[in-house]
This record gives structure tokens, sequence and C-alpha cells, in this order.
């Protein structure tokens, strides 16, 4: 019984560890597309102003429509945004991300310049809507290599764990 008991934990520990543990996912936007929407690896990412979704090697807006222009991005559930790569940002235009949990902001990340920088994004955990708003005349940014993770809904795994314990009791009670 007790090595029944230790798999049924050894195995229960290791998916707990490989799911909490899910790698980054990125996007390259290496897909040419100028439209409402963009979806690539999971996320999608949504025109919520007149400039639509451009992409070609990178997620950029037209140079010097004025702003502001405001986009939103999902992924189908909780995840964790964790970082993009600064193409191109105006010192004048700055750029904002906000992240929700359900409707509650929960973070707010401010990019003011930058050319050549990977951008790691502070408190975007568990979020399941981000927006990002450009202000300013020029509004050109351009950015590549979005990389985002998915976070492991809570349910999924409570039934693991109680399928796993099932498991466990069963075999004990045919003994």
């Amino acid at each position: 019984m007790k090595t029944i008991f230790g798999i049924i934990i050894g195995l229960t520990t290791l998916a707990l560890s490989s799911i909490a543990s899910a790698a980054p996912i990125g996007l390259s936007f290496n897909t040419t597309t100028t439209g409402a929407s963009y979806t690539e690896n999971g996320m999608t990412i949504t025109a919520t102003s007149a400039e639509p979704v451009r992409t070609n090697g990178l997620w950029y807006l037209d140079c010097c429509d004025a702003g502001p222009e405001t986009f939103s991005i999902t992924a189908g559930g909780a995840f964790n945004l964790l970082s993009i790569f600064i193409n191109h940002i105006d010192s004048s235009d700055p750029v904002v991300w906000k992240g929700y949990s359900g409707a509650t902001l929960i973070a707010t990340n401010t990019v003011n310049s930058g050319a050549g920088a990977l951008y790691n994004f502070t408190g975007m955990m568990g979020v399941d809507l981000v927006t990002f708003s450009v202000s300013g005349y020029y509004t050109d940014p351009s950015f590549d290599c979005l990389t985002y993770e998915k976070v492991p809904e809570p349910a999924i795994l409570a039934i693991l764990g109680l399928g796993l314990a099932g498991m466990g009791f069963t075999r004990k009670s045919k003994k």
C-alpha cells in the first residue's frame, strides 16, 4: 500500500510541476496580415480602435496616425505576459500596457521610448486580458517576439488530484 501511495504522490507531484512550469510561448508575427485581429500560437490580438493589426515579421502601426490607438490581447484563459522585443517607440508616444483579471486592473506597464531592447513585463501574472494603447502624433511603434505562458485552470488541477486520490483509495479498498 505504501508503494502505491508513493507512486500516486510521485505522479501527482510530477503532473503538477510540469503543468505549473509551462514553457513560454512565443509570437514571431511572421504572417503578413492587416485586419481587425491576428492569432498566433494561441494568442489573439484585436484592434479596438481604427488602426488595424498589422504584421509582417513585426507587429507594427503605420506612421503618423494621431492616437490613441488601442488593442486587446487574449489567450483563451489566464496567462502570464512575460516580455516583448521593442524595435521602435518614439519618445513622444508612450505605450501603455494594462493587465486585467476579470474586470479588475492588476498591472500597468508604460514604455516611453526605446529601440532594440527586450522589455520584461512586471505584474502581468494570471491576466485574462491585456490592453495596449499608444497616444501621440507619430504612433508608429513596432514589436517582435512577444512571449507568454498559459496558466493552468485551478479546476483541472483539482480534478487531477481527486482522480489520483480516488485511484489510491480504490486500490486500498481492494486489499
